[in-house]
């Protein structure tokens, strides 16, 4: 019989049962388009590979508590710094940023050929009298347009240097109560006073800094300090019903449409109340 998983909105409400190989799929999200208007699949596919990794690296090791082996490891670490840049979250802020900068350079650009013309030097802007070249907005114009190419290899490399010598610690609960969301993957560090969480900007190199993803109902893992170049095994805790709460509420609070939850109804737990309010507020 084929599982199936409960989607809710992250502000609450009913739930939507899910087969779970349907759950966020978008055409082309991560398909290159080629000057002749071929598709370049090549992207897709070594996502697909590391997505099927994890599913046997869950199943065959996290499941029974086994040490993970260091290529393994090493390939669930570059996994989670995958996802932290793939989502189609981050492609859309990142496909804004991006369409401003092109604005913005395009807007100048009518600017100086108006200002070139009513100097009656004519339609022609010198290449040295350009703030961005012709190659940077080309480069703009397909960033725009396969967002995925550009955005993923640098979310990956910049993540995975430290990531990788972080440590490793995977939560383990006897009950299937992790929820995950279409963000999965969060970087929180607990020791930001409420009053700066929204200001304060997180970095890998923050000492209390935890990048925590849901690996399965029953598993998530996390990565944190104190880091180290050396290898050192995963470390298996068993995480109480607080500290699943707790984790809960993160993957709920950096969601984007949708969190994923393994049985029906909506757990008002899952919300991160605001400073100095009751929780039966």
């Amino acid at each position: 019989m084929q599982p199936y998983v409960w989607t809710f909105d992250p502000r609450g409400g009913p739930g939507r049962k899910r087969a779970p190989k349907k759950l966020f799929t978008e055409t082309d999200i991560y398909t290159v388009f080629m000057p002749d208007g071929s598709r370049d699949l090549r992207l897709e596919l070594e996502l697909s590979k590391l997505e099927k990794g994890l599913i046997t690296l869950v199943k065959d090791f996290v499941a029974k508590h086994r040490q993970l082996p260091g290529p393994r490891q090493s390939r669930l670490v570059e996994f989670i710094a995958a996802m932290h840049g793939r989502t189609p979250q981050a492609r859309e802020i990142q496909r804004t940023l991006w369409q401003g900068t092109l604005d913005d350079a395009e807007r100048q650009e009518r600017e100086l050929l108006a200002s070139h013309a009513a100097d009656g030097e004519g339609a022609a802007v010198g290449l040295g009298s350009r703030s961005v070249s012709e190659m940077e907005l080309d480069i703009l114009r397909r960033a725009l347009e396969s967002p995925m190419q550009f955005l993923l290899p640098g979310a990956t490399v910049d993540g995975l240097p430290m990531m990788s010598q972080m440590t490793m610690t995977i939560m383990c609960s006897d009950e299937p109560g992790f929820i995950t969301s279409d963000s999965p993957v969060t970087w929180l560090d607990p020791t930001v006073p409420r009053d700066k969480f929204l200001t304060h900007k997180s970095s890998l190199l923050d000492r209390g800094i935890e990048v925590v993803m849901p690996l399965s109902p029953r598993h998530t893992i996390m990565l944190h300090h104190p880091v180290t170049p050396l290898d050192k095994p995963a470390r298996y805790i068993r995480a109480s019903a607080a500290t699943v709460a707790a984790l809960n509420r993160r993957t709920a609070y950096y969601a984007d449409q949708a969190l994923v939850s393994w049985r029906d109804g909506f757990d008002p737990n899952w919300r991160i109340m605001p400073p100095d309010r009751p929780a039966g507020a």
